[in-house]
């Protein structure tokens, strides 16, 4: 995984400083993406930086330090929590309720932590008590790719895993880029036109917030409408026009190789449950295990996206293997619940014990902060059974249309986010930490949702019904 450096500005934040959230500087972070399928489809899968603010005087403008992260959520609407099947087709016919509402929970991690790289200390004040959660954003790029697998899995398993089929491939891919390539296109369009016009007007020579800068030329175009950014890069800094966009360009990859992945999963889909499990959890491993082990080499970093995406991807499917055969008693449905609990009591520890980590620290804070992803296979397949109070809030109508906009958020809140800090580097009455600063980083996360939702009504879902009805 790559880290992005910042960018020098004329700014000067109040004081000299720039706030950061308590004890988590030297947490490198990354963006995320995962996108859920079409209604049409039964499915509901998941398509996921800057360098933490320094805490020195001077100019330099407080940005995002990551790893990669950004999986694409596109998600379906609401359905009932039980998992049917269309006797028909072999197919799964709803949704997994909590698995939707979760989707926006992610978004939300992933937003609250772009939104600690604009500068100035208001936000990291209101933010302190959960300070090493929020640093922990990268985590929800790879809650979301394991979430993909899944679904993609539970929706395609009986109808591409069977035999090889050039339709069905033609029809999986075709619903894949209706759910995600239109939203994408257009956010893309929009933010390489201002990336441009700060190029062309700017007198800074920076288009994005990314060292190295994205490629604005015809190639560099090319390659971002056909999501293939990504895939010659060992790291995810610019890549993109928009950061988390990277993960967008890992789930196609994934998209692309699921048709021979299915293949493999309906084979072993009657290995025993414990193998399975035992499997699902070890593919999610090399993400936090390949770190560690290179872990002040200075290579820690490179390609650790193709990792994430490769071992997450899998381990959702592996995971659903182990759910479909679980059977659905009180014994299981209550153990189910306590792994929930225990895995995300286990995941916040992970995320304080990172953030506490000293500059000096044998593994730093950001190798530290993987050793979560392979509980994540636990985490959704114990939910996939649980229930509870959790799962009856995760599957709330709210929760239910903040996951079918989570991928929305995904894409448009970035751009919000460095818009708002070209602002204050622009105009001296938005300077960081002055009052009308403290007024503007609120409404950009209430912005981003909002926008989010208006993306959803009138981009979104419009497309996608109109490529799949072709």
């Amino acid at each position: 995984m790559g880290t992005l450096t910042s960018l020098t500005s004329r700014t000067t934040s109040a004081g000299g400083s720039a706030a950061e959230p308590a004890r988590v500087s030297t947490l490198r972070t990354t963006p995320l993406v995962a996108v859920p399928l079409s209604a049409a489809e039964a499915l509901a899968a998941p398509p996921v930086g800057f360098r933490t603010p320094g805490a020195g005087s001077g100019t330099v403008l407080p940005l995002p330090r990551t790893r990669g992260t950004s999986p694409t959520p596109a998600v379906e609407p609401p359905a009932a929590r039980p998992t049917g099947t269309d006797p028909a087709s072999g197919t799964r016919s709803q949704d997994i309720a909590q698995l939707t509402g979760l989707r926006f929970v992610a978004a939300v991690w992933v937003l609250l932590l772009h939104a600690s790289y604009i500068p100035g200390d208001v936000y990291s004040r209101w933010t302190a008590p959960i300070a090493p959660l929020v640093a922990a954003g990268p985590l929800g790029v790879d809650l979301f790719f394991v979430l993909s697998g899944l679904v993609l899995t539970r929706s395609y398993l009986a109808r591409m895993g069977t035999r090889p089929s050039v339709g069905g491939t033609a029809r999986f891919l075709r619903a894949r880029i209706a759910r995600v390539w239109p939203l994408y296109a257009v956010v893309t369009v929009a933010f390489g036109a201002w990336c441009t016009a700060r190029l062309v007007f700017g007198h800074d020579g920076i288009v994005a917030w990314q060292t190295p800068q994205p490629s604005l030329g015809p190639l560099g175009w090319i390659r971002q409408l056909t999501m293939t950014q990504l895939w010659t890069s060992s790291g995810i800094e610019g890549v993109s026009f928009v950061l988390p966009a990277w993960s967008v360009s890992a789930e196609w990859l994934a998209y692309l190789c699921f048709p021979l992945l299915v293949l493999g999963a309906w084979r072993i889909r009657s290995w025993p449950l414990p193998v399975l499990a035992v499997l699902a959890v070890l593919a999610a491993s090399p993400v936090a295990v390949v770190p560690l082990a290179t872990a002040g080499s200075g290579e820690s970093g490179a390609w650790v996206w193709l990792l994430r995406i490769g071992g997450g991807f899998t381990a959702g499917m592996l995971t659903w293997l182990v759910v479909d055969r679980l059977p659905r008693t009180p014994v299981v449905e209550r153990w189910a619940g306590r792994l929930v609990l225990a895995v995300l009591a286990e995941t916040m520890l992970v995320a304080y014990w990172a953030a506490s980590a000293p500059a000096s620290a044998a593994i730093p804070a950001a190798d530290r902060l993987w050793l979560a992803v392979p509980l994540f296979p636990v985490l959704l397949g114990s939910l996939c059974v649980a229930r509870g109070r959790l799962v009856d809030w995760l599957s709330s109508e709210r929760l239910q249309h903040g996951g079918r906009i989570s991928y929305a958020i995904y894409l448009v809140h970035f751009p919000l986010i460095e818009i708002t800090v070209v602002a204050m580097t622009r105009f001296p009455a938005l300077a960081p930490n002055s009052s009308l600063a403290a007024l503007a980083v609120p409404h950009v996360l209430v912005a981003s949702v909002f926008l989010a939702h208006l993306a959803y009504r009138w981009i979104e879902e419009p497309a996608r019904g109109a490529l799949t009805r072709r």
